[in-house]
């Protein structure tokens, strides 16, 4: 008869997994929650026909942030190149990502986390969770792909690190199901 291991009681990858899941759960999570962020604000700050007044820059903001004149006229513009540069589409789609890629994130950080206590239950969702992950990072290379220059240069290299990360994450889950199961299986006999 094959039983699986208490609660509490399993492999070492697991607890390995999970920490390396916690952090970069954490990291995802802020790094979605701001992506997230940005959108809403560009998208509702955006001037009808994506027409920008000339920067302002206020001598008492400069000096409290200290900026220049010139950075400040550099940050404006930045926004104005990403807003010109952006489909019409992109916004909302990358919203939806960065929502679904938050939540993602703060689940990975749970079941992280039941991976370091070593549940059985953890690594057949992290398996799911980190192939989600993938998933939404997936999505967002290919909506990258389909910008301009200069959004590209904003994400692709980002959604191609994140990919490859929760893609060996899943691997990684998948592969020490497998043994553990294997393991189980040969001793069961």
């Amino acid at each position: 008869m094959i039983t699986a291991p208490p609660a509490g009681v399993g492999p070492a990858w697991q607890s390995w997994l999970g920490t390396v899941a916690v952090v970069l759960g954490v990291l995802l999570a802020a790094a979605h929650g701001t992506e997230w962020m940005k959108q809403r604000v560009i998208a509702r700050a955006t001037p009808v026909g994506a027409v920008f007044p000339a920067a302002e820059c206020p001598e008492d903001e400069l000096v409290e942030e200290g900026l220049s004149r010139a950075e400040c006229e550099q940050l404006v513009s930045n926004v104005r190149n990403y807003v010109v540069s952006a489909p019409a589409w992109f916004s909302g789609f990358q919203s939806v990502l960065a929502a679904t890629g938050t939540v993602l994130a703060v689940v990975s950080i749970g079941i992280g986390a039941a991976l370091v206590d070593r549940r059985r239950w953890a690594p057949g969702a992290a398996v799911v969770v980190f192939a989600a992950l993938a998933a939404v990072d997936a999505a967002g290379f290919v909506a990258a792909l389909n910008t301009g220059p200069i959004l590209r240069d904003v994400y692709l290299w980002d959604a191609l690190v994140w990919f490859f990360l929760h893609f060996m994450l899943a691997i990684g889950a998948a592969a020490g199901m497998t043994a553990v199961g294997a393991e189980t299986w040969t001793e069961g006999r």
